[in-house]
């Protein structure tokens, strides 16, 4: 429809449009009187009303006059010509204005998001700071009866009285592991608690002590 998505448009003014481009077609021609509201809503498919108002939009840009009781006047080629260019223009502009409102608005959404993904961010790396400066390492050997168990199978703040904050693994830490990550000889635990509870985690780690559950 002449370049403009018509689900874009209202349907009287796919109307008025539609009934332009008979006229520059020569469909009706300058000076002839064409059917009433209601012959022309049989022709194109669509209620009295919604001819009334795409003749409305006609008769403001004098494309053509509406006689009550007579008829429609067809005024001028031109001016319907006229009136298909200005109405793609602006429409179009339309279609720009409301693609780039949606893309602000999903602008706006996704820097909310990220906004709170880095408080997010800030705010674990501070707290893994903070254990970091009141926490110490211990080392993971190779015949330690840690092997093979997570933190939570290994039941380590009930053996030994401390938390596992993180594990260091090949130069990555994972901040409180799960039940996924089971623990390797080389794993560096880094744990937060009494001395007392932490040399005994330390024995345990090395290998010395065994674990209560065999």
């Amino acid at each position: 429809m002449c370049g403009i998505q018509g689900e874009e448009l209202s349907r009287y003014e796919q109307i008025a449009l539609m009934i332009a481009g008979e006229i520059i077609r020569g469909t009706y021609n300058e000076g002839e009187k064409v059917s009433g509201r209601t012959i022309l809503a049989g022709q194109y498919g669509v209620s009295p009303e919604t001819v009334r108002k795409a003749l409305a939009l006609l008769q403001a840009r004098q494309v053509v006059d509406v006689v009550p009781g007579s008829g429609v006047i067809i005024l001028s080629r031109q001016a319907a010509k006229e009136f298909i260019e200005d109405f793609h223009e602006h429409n179009s502009l339309e279609v720009l204005e409301r693609r780039l409102d949606n893309l602000i608005r999903q602008r706006n959404k996704l820097n909310a998001e990220i906004d709170k993904l880095v408080k997010e961010i800030v705010h674990f790396k501070t707290s893994l700071l903070k254990n970091m400066q009141n926490a110490e390492e211990v080392l993971v050997a190779p015949d330690s009866p840690l092997v093979g168990k997570s933190v939570q199978e290994a039941q380590l703040r009930t053996v030994t009285g401390v938390i596992v904050t993180a594990v260091r693994r090949r130069g990555r830490w994972y901040a409180s592991p799960g039940t996924e990550l089971r623990l390797s000889p080389g794993d560096l635990l880094l744990v937060v608690g009494k001395q007392k509870a932490v040399e005994r985690l330390r024995r345990l780690a090395e290998g010395k002590l065994e674990h209560p559950d065999g």
